[in-house]
């Protein structure tokens, strides 16, 4: 029995790992349709702007948009697989070693 533990792991972290594939498809989607709204430029705005990028002072940080959420996520689902890549690298080399004893 011990012998179909390692050849199952490969399919179930394949299966994870598509599993976390498709939902994050499915969330970049939904943002990838929303409407281009085109604003107008007046001489107003285009006179601030020059005043705000030439303005010395403290830079402010701006607040994360939703691609940095969607950044951000993304980079925490792969540190999550990375992390259950190892550990099953780590249990098979256990596992290995055991036998190798034997």
């Amino acid at each position: 029995m011990s012998v179909r533990a390692p050849r199952f792991l490969p399919a179930v972290l394949l299966g994870v790992l598509l599993a976390l594939g498709t939902s994050l498809g499915a969330a970049v989607g939904p943002a990838a349709a929303q409407p281009v709204v085109a604003r107008s430029v007046t001489s107003q705005s285009v006179t601030a702007f020059a005043q705000e990028q030439t303005a010395p002072g403290v830079d402010l940080p701006q607040a994360p948009t939703e691609a940095d959420k969607e950044n951000a996520k993304s980079k925490i689902v792969v540190g999550v697989v990375a992390v259950l890549l190892l550990g099953a690298v780590v249990w098979g080399n256990r596992i290995r070693a055991k036998r190798k004893k034997k």
